[in-house]
């Protein structure tokens, strides 16, 4: 790779230096936070699976509604685990949705399972309900819904199919935590969710974790086992406790190998602690969001997902879409905003089927042709929690302007 193209990649090539970058982090820690995991460093009694643990479990538990959460390192094996529980087979088969980050079908392909995608919802920007019930199949065991961009996917419509056809739900709520449809917190519909505190979350655990929630006990139960290397205590009363060992080692699911994805106590107890900020955190993005569709509601151009009543959208990521302008499209905008505002903008993702890996792997077929037309115009904006007002105002001032180059040129 030349300098040129190590340029371009780090984002300071085509475009120069930005005057909005696109930062890597949602918010920033506060005093309270980073006192947590000083304590954890000098008092925890382990560093790993202990109280902190525990007490993040606990309160997401009630945070969120759910009858059992798990933390983990992180949100792709939050899913790789889900998917464990559905106790698939090769052969089976699981609708994922064409339009998400790559690690959704991942944890479906690792397995051994089939992807089928589903097209996207023309208003949500979600997974289609319409698009799932026809490509159920003999073969299909599994849904998995994601929240994208901290929008709840039709979780009634998607449940009453599941329902309908006896398959399990999983939602992929990475993007989500704190959306809900109806007061009903996403992550509690189905019979399993995946939440994300990776450094561009909402919440972020240093970088990394998540959490895997579970609807019944007896999937539950299978958790801690799966969650660290099928590790278990050997029946209590023997009369030399160290005899044969401290603890055995066994499956929990026939045929399954277990996992280790284990958390660290000081990211657990610094879950905790921002867990009780989420809320503020979560209403500033919405607001933000709000400011910028209103101040672009005169922009016919440019639209925006649907927002259902009773469904609370938490703007995790500011995704648009450009109708064009002038005859030019969403990369002739792009180019104007990142060269002559220097706003770095990016393009959030690309159909899943479309990546060499999935490709490669088998999985390049696909019947989409929402997603096919639609992405092509989607952009986003740069995003973090507490973008200064005037930031906000420079933002859309230049998206308009730049619309008004398009259609002089």
């Amino acid at each position: 790779m030349d300098k040129k193209q190590k340029a371009d990649v780090s984002g300071r090539g085509l475009g120069g230096d930005f005057k909005v970058p696109f930062p890597g982090k949602m918010s920033p820690y506060t005093q309270d936070e980073i006192n947590a995991v000083v304590d954890v460093m000098k008092n925890a009694d382990g560093l790993t699976q202990g109280q902190h643990m525990r007490q993040f479990q606990e309160d997401f538990e009630r945070y969120s509604g759910v009858n059992h959460a798990f933390a983990v390192d992180n949100a792709s094996n939050a899913l790789v685990l889900a998917v464990a529980l559905c106790k698939l087979k090769a052969g089976d088969e699981v609708i994922v949705p064409a339009y998400t980050f790559c690690s959704t079908a991942i944890a479906v392909g690792a397995l051994g399972v089939d992807i089928v995608w589903a097209d996207t919802d023309e208003k949500s920007w979600n997974i289609s309900p319409k698009d799932i019930e026809r490509k159920i199949t003999s073969r299909t065991k599994a849904i998995i819904a994601v929240h994208l961009l901290g929008m709840p996917a039709d979780m009634p419509a998607i449940m009453e199919i599941a329902k309908k056809h006896g398959l399990k739900v999983i939602e992929d709520c990475a993007q989500a935590p704190g959306a809900s449809i109806n007061g009903q917190m996403c992550g509690s519909f189905g019979d399993f969710g995946c939440f994300s505190f990776q450094t561009a979350k909402n919440i972020s655990t240093l970088g990394e974790g998540g959490i895997l929630t579970v609807k019944s006990d007896e999937d539950a139960a299978l958790v801690p086992g799966l969650r660290f290397v099928g590790a278990k205590a050997f029946p209590e009363g023997r009369e030399r406790y160290w005899v044969p060992a401290m603890s055995t080692v066994d499956e929990d699911i026939t045929g399954q190998w277990p996992f280790n994805f284990c958390i660290g106590e000081a990211q657990c107890a610094l879950g905790s602690v921002m867990l009780k900020r989420l809320n503020d955190i979560n209403g500033t993005l919405i607001a933000q969001g709000d400011k910028i569709r209103a101040a672009l509601a005169d922009t016919p151009e440019v639209t925006f997902n649907t927002i259902p009543k009773g469904y609370k959208h938490l703007h995790h990521q500011f995704v648009m879409h450009f109708e064009g302008a002038g005859g030019k499209g969403r990369d002739d905008l792009m180019d104007i905003l990142v060269n002559d505002y220097k706003i770095k903008v990016i393009v959030q993702y690309y159909p899943l089927y479309n990546f060499p890996l999935f490709e490669k792997m088998g999985f390049g077929e696909h019947d989409c042709p929402v997603l096919d037309e639609w992405w092509g115009s989607s952009f986003s904006l740069p995003w973090w929690c507490g973008i200064p007002e005037e930031t906000i105002d420079y933002i859309v001032d230049s998206v308009k302007k730049a619309i008004e180059q398009l259609k002089s040129a």
